[in-house]
């Protein structure tokens, strides 16, 4: 393998490497960030359904010694067991986080109730509610927010010993903002944790990623010198087959090279046009030396099997794909402009665009060049017979772009230095395969 091309690929990879490190630290921090957000709110989520499942949990636990004095009064009920149960409600509500209370009969009429001092406009600011609560036989909490505090309105069924309701309680639970708090903290670290697991967790996937990425660079690497290695190989065994010298695949991709600059064509276009050029006559590998080297002119029979190079050429690198590209000038490359030629007539913008480029710089390098049957001609006449075919054999406007520049293009290309020709065209696969 040439150093030029050895340097074009130690070139790709390291440009791979660069791009893979900002392409990988951008998607893992975005993936961290997703993550994050994710797996965070699922965690505050969580955290909020614990601290009101905590909050519910204790408010039915504060309300349990209410259920027992009006248990106890609805049993006998009396002045003395009311006065007795006023007094013990009284005395409750003063040790605990409840601010209210408020005990019912099954009539929902009111047999007492208590509430703290501080907690009067409190009361009033808090949602009013409906009887619809007194036909549940469960217990039912609902969650109230003032200002920034937590309350809850916790209805509590009373049954005697046969399961039938006789009675109620409603209270007004005020959440201790410790408590609170304390859980909101606990919330906030493990979110601050999960956010540093994740990024943890990217830090060390970074590196294993890279490590593995280099591993595959290293067999791209062989790859394509596999692929570029294959390219030249093959042009060249057509080549030495047909003129002993690779001069004439490295003149015919250079101006198909010049021509498809001029034109603007996408890089991918050039890739496909590289290789078509340089293997444009590789069908011809399968040609018999008697009609490939005949130095005169071939009979009719004789061109017709010629004229299936094409189809030979096609069928050699149809099932590789780092090929396919390389299929509109190996199979199209002696097509005309007006449907004459082969092997398929096509006419006009239905020949691939790289097929009507490569046409021209093909069949004025065949002019300008010696061949076994015939000598070179000057540059005026190789230029006055492009001209005469313009329109006919080529795309009008390919060709008369071409008869602009030929000159410079001639002066550039149209040598016998091989090695020469050999390290532009280097350069140009340095520039394009990149």
């Amino acid at each position: 393998m040439s150093e030029p091309f050895g340097h074009l690929v130690e070139g790709v990879c390291i440009s791979m490497i660069e791009n893979l490190h900002k392409w990988l630290i951008t998607r893992l921090v975005l993936a961290w960030i997703v993550l994050s957000l994710l797996i965070g709110v699922l965690v505050n989520y969580f955290g909020n359904a614990r601290l009101d499942n905590h909050v519910v949990n204790m408010a039915k636990t504060e309300t349990a010694s209410y259920r027992d004095a009006i248990v106890s009064y609805l049993k006998s009920p009396s002045q003395q067991s009311l006065a007795e149960l006023n007094r013990r409600i009284q005395v409750e509500i003063e040790q605990d986080n409840l601010i209210a209370v408020e005990f019912y009969d099954a009539g929902s009429r009111k047999i007492a109730e208590a509430i703290k001092p501080s907690a009067r406009e409190v009361e009033k600011k808090l949602p009013k509610h409906g009887t619809d609560f007194a036909d549940k036989d469960g217990i039912i909490c609902k969650k109230l927010m003032l200002d920034s505090d937590t309350y809850l309105r916790v209805f509590v069924p009373i049954m005697n010993g046969g399961g039938a309701k006789i009675g109620y309680l409603e209270g007004i639970y005020h959440a201790p903002r410790e408590t609170i708090s304390q859980i909101k903290q606990q919330i906030f670290w493990s979110l601050i944790l999960v956010v540093l697991v994740i990024f943890a967790t990217s830090l060390v996937l970074y590196p294993l990623i890279i490590r593995l990425n280099k591993r595959l660079l290293d067999y791209s690497r062989n790859l394509a010198l596999t692929n570029i290695g294959m390219l030249k190989v093959l042009g060249s065994a057509i080549a030495k087959r047909d003129s002993d010298t690779n001069i004439h695949n490295y003149r015919v991709t250079l101006y198909s090279v010049r021509i498809g600059e001029k034109l603007g064509l996408a890089n991918n276009q050039m890739k496909g046009l590289i290789k078509g050029a340089f293997l444009h006559d590789l069908g011809k590998i399968a040609i018999s030396d008697a009609i490939l080297l005949k130095p005169g002119k071939l009979t009719d029979e004789e061109f017709e099997v010629m004229k299936t190079h094409v189809r030979h050429g096609e069928d050699i690198i149809r099932n590789y794909d780092w090929l396919q590209d390389a299929l509109d000038v190996v199979g199209g490359h002696h097509e005309k402009y007006d449907g004459s030629g082969y092997p398929n007539s096509l006419a006009q913008s239905n020949i691939p665009l790289n097929a009507r480029i490569f046409a021209v710089a093909d069949v004025f390098d065949a002019l300008t060049s010696r061949r076994p049957y015939k000598e070179p001609f000057g540059y005026d006449v190789a230029l006055e017979i492009l001209r005469q075919s313009v329109g006919s054999h080529f795309d009008p406007d390919v060709a008369r772009l071409f008869l602009d520049h030929a000159a410079d293009m001639h002066a550039e290309i149209c040598t016998d230095n091989e090695p020469l020709l050999h390290q532009k065209l280097e350069l140009c696969i340095d520039q394009y395969f990149q």
